[in-house]
């Protein structure tokens, strides 16, 4: 809910200072932040993982997603743009197998296409509730299927908080990009307190999940981030009184739906796997 958190952040300082200003505000608080963490931990910054491809590809999985995600909130309500997100893991496993040829079953290209049908109604193309700026929204959670494959592949040696840091530092320095396309005014104490706080809650966010991957097995987080999506519902309700229309749930469902089915049988085999 903390990764949500920071993005709600952000779109409530966005209207004020402008998507680039908020994302450079936003990375390069938390990288401070997380690097700071590093260093009080006395973590060791120099390593080969540092410098690898695989990290490179990481990083502007995490530039894409920041940028692409954080436009399309302007324009689309929060669960929806969320729900679109839950499609990661099905993507993943998808690109996995065509990528690095890991063997993949009907079960799991049927939740797949589920998922895909969801993720449909909730865009609502061809109708006239469909907006060209929800493809941005698509285009995060690929950038994010990205970044999940790209961190996979980094050595498992690799120190987890100087990866963090510096795919912030850098999805902060990116946004420079946007310069040119409008002034970046000097920020309210509210739109900086926003930025700040979108930038607490990313390093805590980052931090937990660090902690809870380490402590934890994955089948018993994985079903934690559908939760996600009912906070999400929470915070558009709340803040900006958006509620999803009838087409949306059903697709929030079926995206749901997909991806906890996919979850169950991936426990079960690995159950099976542990009893043999």
């Amino acid at each position: 809910m903390a990764m949500m958190s920071t993005d709600a952040c952000l779109r409530i300082a966005i209207p004020e200072i402008g998507l680039g200003e908020a994302i450079m505000g936003r990375g390069v608080l938390t990288c401070l932040i997380l690097s700071l963490i590093a260093i009080t931990q006395g973590v060791r910054w120099r390593h080969p993982g540092m410098w690898s491809p695989a990290l490179g590809l990481r990083i502007a999985g995490e530039v894409g997603a920041g940028m692409m995600f954080n436009a399309a909130l302007q324009y689309m309500p929060i669960a929806n743009a969320t729900a679109i997100l839950q499609f990661i893991p099905l993507v993943t496993t998808v690109a996995a197998a065509w990528l690095f040829a890991e063997r993949v079953g009907w079960q799991r290209w049927l939740a797949a296409f589920a998922g895909l049908v969801g993720v449909l109604l909730i865009l609502k193309p061809g109708t006239a509730g469909f907006a060209w700026w929800s493809l941005w929204a698509v285009a995060a959670m690929l950038c994010m299927s990205m970044r999940d494959l790209a961190t996979s592949r980094i050595d498992p040696t690799t120190p987890t908080l100087p990866i963090g840091a510096v795919s912030a530092g850098f999805a902060g320095l990116s946004s420079l990009i946007l310069l040119p396309l409008g002034p970046w005014p000097a920020p309210s104490l509210h739109a900086a307190g926003m930025v700040l706080a979108a930038a607490v809650l990313m390093s805590a966010g980052f931090v937990c999940l660090v902690v809870a991957m380490r402590n934890a097995e994955m089948s018993a987080l994985a079903p934690f981030r559908y939760f996600t999506i009912l906070w999400a519902i929470i915070l558009g309700l709340v803040v900006w009184g958006e509620v999803p229309d009838a087409l949306a749930i059903l697709g929030i469902l079926v995206v749901v739906g997909a991806g906890l089915v996919s979850f169950i049988r991936e426990r079960r085999l690995a159950r099976r796997g542990r009893a043999l």
